[in-house]
């Protein structure tokens, strides 16, 4: 049985409020190119992770030394790139969420896997950026199981692509994310796995349609032609779909198959009669709810992980984004043996 290392209780500087100073929100919104509602969550995603304390210095520490220079923006080209090897490969694939047995509608899983791509081409572009290594991604028709051992499928060497020599699996999340979670035995089987964070919100899709002339041109078209819409409602309609912007990717950090042995760590708030989990970092083994009550010496009562509750299966590893590795050097120790 894995053992847990109880680390220190966190802070009220580890706590995520609903609002920070303007100043510090206004600064991200213009970094992000997103609104203010939407870069307040950033924050607070960035403190429930224990990326950054919820004091001023360290946030603006943050924003400029970690999310900047960490910070991909897709424009038009990367997501229509995207959005298509996407569509490409759910034309093969089985359209149920990855691992569970939750039916999707084919328009929902295929924004899903537009996001997800996206994030792994922030990584490529961030690769190419900080690192001057060109690299291709793994976007495949077919059962994803025969290939998911690496999302970089080819890393540029000369004039020409060679398969990588370790491989680097890519999991994308919502900006507001914070906790990456790796079924185990697809952990196992790469040696590094990114963490990126991807704007764009829930409209992504629906903004890249607008943008290049779907609703315009077709769909509202019709409504009008056929009577079903007057002027005004399809004005209405194509009002309220936001615009196409550039999308913003932060990669916030890798974990390391190899650091990894089996057991976990983790710290949090006992409350009177529950207790929440804010950092973890490790393997999440079937029994790690009475684990930790053992180790907190708790009767009974609830344990949950921060902000999202409990995770759809146990035997995955776990880490909030804050236990990310992701100094400018050991991002150069991962492309050196790329």
């Amino acid at each position: 049985m894995s053992t847990p290392a109880r680390r220190g209780s966190s802070r009220r500087t580890d706590r995520a409020l609903d609002r920070y100073p303007d100043t510090i929100v206004k600064e991200l919104s213009s970094i992000l190119g997103e609104d203010e509602t939407v870069s307040t969550r950033v924050i607070s995603a960035a403190i429930t992770g224990s990326e950054t304390k919820n004091d001023d210095t360290s946030i603006e520490n943050w924003i400029h030394n970690q999310l900047k220079p960490n910070l991909i923006f897709l424009d038009r080209s990367a997501y229509t790139e995207q959005a298509l090897d996407a569509l490409k490969t759910l034309s093969t694939q089985v359209l149920t969420d990855f691992g569970t047995s939750r039916q999707r509608d084919f328009g929902q899983a295929w924004a899903d896997k537009t996001r997800g791509y996206l994030g792994e081409a922030a990584v490529v572009l961030f690769l190419e950026k900080n690192f001057k290594i060109s690299t291709r991604l793994a976007h495949q028709q077919g059962n994803p199981e025969d290939f998911y051992d690496s999302d970089i499928a080819e890393v540029g060497e000369g004039n020409s692509f060679r398969p990588p020599k370790v491989f680097v699996g890519i999991k994308t999340t919502k900006f507001n994310g914070v906790w990456l979670d790796i079924a185990k035995e697809q952990f196992l089987k790469s040696h590094y796995h990114v963490q990126v964070k991807i704007g764009g919100g829930t409209s992504h899709l629906f903004s890249f349609f607008k943008e290049i002339g779907v609703f315009e041109d077709y769909i509202l078209r019709v409504g009008l032609e056929e009577k079903f819409l007057t002027q005004k409602e399809a004005d209405d309609i194509y009002n309220d779909i936001p615009d196409f912007k550039p999308i913003p990717g932060y990669i916030t950090g890798f974990a390391v198959r190899e650091e990894e042995d089996g057991n976990y760590t983790y710290s949090g708030n006992k409350g009177t009669k529950n207790y929440t989990i804010k950092t973890f970092k490790g393997l999440l083994p079937t029994d790690y709810v009475e684990q930790i009550r053992e180790n907190e010496g708790m009767k009974n009562g609830s344990v949950k992980f921060e902000s999202i509750g409990e995770f759809s299966s146990e035997g995955r590893y776990v880490f909030n984004s804050g236990t990310l590795i992701r100094s400018h050097k050991e991002w150069l120790e991962v492309v050196s043996q790329l």
